[in-house]
């Protein structure tokens, strides 16, 4: 009998060697699952092969939409490997392509228990955080003013007696909290999101707010008297995102009116204005549209004829709080919405033009974009204005063609709605200084515009293919957003042939061949769908390792360091020559509310006056008693400590060290450094720092190298929360000592 079992092993053993060889992955899998079930000692030895094939036949599968079998197949082999760590991060990784976080998040803890210096997994925890906690929570759970301003207005009307409450798009919970603190008769509150559901139950738990009934529901979906015993007198929501519509709250508040408020209940908030201007913004025009006018003194190619503006159907949102803004014409009252009146809502309620207004130009200049803003009215007294500095609330953000109008000239502003979400435009009858009629317009995703419209990097890689432009290279392959250094190089080298580049949209591919055409060599370019259709050794490839977000991108089969050396002839270029990343010291007061909660920020507060300076008409009210919810502990546990997609531009810190080199990247390479940035005393008064900064300092070639944190950049930059660590050590008088790891791109820092 064990002599049969020993020879089904050794032949399953060769079967998964041949298919594993040939690439038939899932066979391979199959054969190799009855080797490590039939034959536990044998387990270790072909642990690395059965996770390498498990992974690419979990890939196989997931493209082809089986994730049942995904999920099975993984469940399988953990049994057999429970403790194998690029197993459990890879299944959750496929949790998280399949949008269930909380899952995820449990295999990734497996995954760091099992190994915690394996970083790919805690990469993606800080994903599966994000994911299950939308991080907008943050900064608006950390606006007082905001939340003072909710708290005065339920704890008056439920005081008028509207005192049995419906509490909207509930979140954590806050807004019960305070109906109850209140004195509410009868609280209700709606969530739809799994994750924060669990959180607001935890929150009414520790509070003791067994009386709070809470629903796993859409607004939309309550139903009386199996949901709700009748109909409420109040309404509380705050489910606004910048662009006023865009979290669904029309049709949430029509279904409420007709189906769960008492015909004489209220809604709160009251109501809303939307404000509108038309600015010019470098910043905005940055993100918008490409200049290409910043770039033709030095760049040789011909971009003529062409414009391009962002891909976005609706609006952007931006922090525009801390941005050189100047507005073209005054900003304007927009429209009013009245959440209280059914028909107004059910107005707003079907797509269409809902206002045009004509406006003079109270100065000379270019317009960027419209931006929007609101003004929530709580009740008769109280304002929310998200424009003011402190407000969580960002503004949205209309891209439009740049053009230049002086003062004095009349434009148009239609605002509409389209599948419920506001979309506004312009138009302007002068053309005097408009050329933008006669281009051919392209519309393409933010990372290639930000890319061309960073003037010093398109510079610096103009002087790098012109440092070329003599040598024998005839094959070349361009991995950036948008192929400068390619390019060039077929224009200017008279040896080049051939251009590879890989891009799959289709509006991308059409610009693209329009650029080589008017540059007179179309002949010359290959766009390819992998890497791996490319037959030739080339003579140079630029690799564009770079994510618009702030950092590197994930390595691939074919997008690593090792496979373009594959197809790099023996003294090929390849580019960039080295990558630093470096990193400062520095205080901000933004930095900290983007990642975590404080409590102090949501209570109660004892015998405060409400009379915020944001907030309009404040009226003055004294609450005699002081409650904290709790809150941040629950929420918190989905806190990250590494923040992406910075702009130095967009927030507010002080530097309070040098800027030091913490690792040099090294693709395939685990490394490990502790840099020293010394003592940093604590005398009173003196801010401590609570955050690292970082970025890359990205040497081309040994004379040119560019910095990845400037103004305009093509790239955002990153910071740590360091902020418990670094005061600790600083106040105990050591030397700040950062612990820096790298693997496959990914990064961790640490206090040492």
């Amino acid at each position: 009998m064990q002599k049969e079992l020993n020879e089904i092993i050794e032949k399953s053993l060769q079967k998964a060697y041949d298919h594993d060889r040939t690439g038939n992955v899932g066979k391979a899998y199959a054969y190799y699952t009855v080797v490590a079930e039939l034959c536990s000692r044998k387990r270790p030895e072909i642990e690395e092969a059965f996770v390498d094939v498990l992974c690419q036949w979990g890939i196989q599968l997931a493209g082809e939409n089986r994730f049942e079998d995904v999920a099975l197949c993984y469940k399988r082999s953990l049994d057999i490997y429970p403790n194998n760590p690029r197993m459990l991060n890879n299944f959750a990784a496929h949790l998280l392509r399949n949008n269930d976080p909380l899952e995820a998040i449990k295999y990734l803890k497996r995954a760091l228990r099992a190994n915690p210096n394996f970083l790919p997994a805690e990469r993606n925890l800080q994903n599966a955080y994000s994911m299950a906690v939308d991080r907008w929570h943050f900064p608006m759970l950390n606006d007082k003013h905001r939340n003072m301003a909710f708290q005065h207005v339920i704890y008056k009307r439920i005081s008028q007696g509207y005192n049995t409450v419906l509490d909207v798009g509930t979140g954590t919970g806050l807004l019960s909290l305070y109906a109850q603190h209140a004195g509410a008769k009868k609280i209700y509150a709606c969530e739809c999101s799994p994750v924060m559901l669990k959180i607001a139950k935890k929150v009414f738990e520790t509070n003791d707010a067994k009386d709070i009934i809470l629903l796993p529901k859409l607004s939309s979906d309550l139903v009386i008297p199996t949901d709700i015993a009748e109909r409420v007198k109040l309404v509380v929501t705050e489910t606004f995102d910048a662009g006023l519509f865009g979290e669904h709250v029309i049709p949430s508040m029509i279904s409420v009116h007709s189906n769960v408020l008492d015909k004489n209940g209220i809604v709160v908030p009251m109501g809303a204005t939307l404000y509108i201007a038309a600015i010019e913004c470098e910043y905005i025009r940055n993100k918008s549209a490409v200049m290409f006018d910043k770039i033709k003194h030095f760049c040789p190619l011909n971009f003529d004829n062409i414009s391009v503006l962002l891909d976005e159907e609706y609006y952007d949102t931006e922090n525009l709080k801390n941005v050189q803004v100047n507005y073209i014409v005054e900003p304007t009252a927009f429209f009013t919405i009245n959440f209280n009146d059914l028909s107004d809502l059910q107005q707003f309620n079907t797509d269409g033009i809902k206002n045009i207004i004509n406006i003079t130009c109270k100065h000379s200049g270019t317009i960027d974009g419209l931006i929007t803003w609101f003004k929530l009215h709580l009740d008769e007294e109280i304002t929310i204005d998200t424009s003011e500095k402190k407000s969580c609330w960002q503004a949205a953000i209309f891209p439009t063609t740049p053009k230049s109008l002086k003062k004095d000239d009349v434009i148009s502003i239609k605002g509409e709605m389209l599948k419920g979400k506001l979309k506004c435009s312009y138009s302007s009858n002068n053309s005097e200084y408009d050329d933008y009629n006669h281009k051919l317009l392209y519309r393409l995703p933010k990372e290639v515009i930000t890319f061309l419209n960073d003037v010093e990097y398109i510079k610096l890689l103009t002087e790098v293919s012109k440092s070329f432009i003599n040598r024998e290279i005839h094959s070349i392959l361009d991995t950036s957003p948008f192929p400068i250094y390619g390019l060039i190089l077929l224009k200017e080298n008279k040896h080049s042939k051939i251009l590879y580049y890989k891009n799959e949209n289709v509006m991308f591919q059409r610009f693209i061949k329009q650029i080589v055409e008017q540059n007179g060599f179309e002949d010359k370019l290959r766009i390819v769908s992998k890497y791996n259709h490319i037959n030739d050794s080339l003579d140079t490839i630029f690799i564009h390792d770079f994510d618009i977000k702030g950092e590197l991108k994930d390595c691939s089969d074919e997008h690593n360091h090792e496979y373009f050396r594959c197809l790099l002839k023996p003294n090929g270029i390849l580019l960039p020559e080295q990558i630093f990343f470096v990193g400062q010291l520095v205080f901000s007061d933004d930095l900290p509310n983007m990642v975590y909660v404080e409590d102090k920020n949501l209570q109660d507060t004892s015998t405060f006056a409400f009379d915020a300076s944001n907030i309009e008409k404040g009226t003055h009210n004294t609450f005699n008693n002081t409650t904290s919810y709790g809150i941040a502990q629950y929420i918190n546990e989905f806190k990250i400590n590494q923040i992406f997609d910075l702009n130095s531009s967009l927030y507010l810190y002080e530097p309070l060290s040098n800027v030091n080199v913490l690792i040099e990247m090294g693709e395939n390479e685990v490394a490990e450094r502790v840099i020293n940035f010394g003592k940093i005393s604590a005398p009173n008064n003196k801010l401590l720092p609570n955050a690292l900064v970082c970025w890359y300092k990205v040497r081309l070639t040994l004379n040119h190298s560019y910095d990845t944190k400037r103004n305009g950049s093509f790239m955002n930059h990153t910071a740590i929360l360091l902020e418990d660590e670094l005061k600790n050590s600083i106040l105990q008088g050591n030397e700040i000592c950062i612990k820096v790891q790298q693997t496959e791109n990914i990064i961790r820092v640490k206090i040492k």
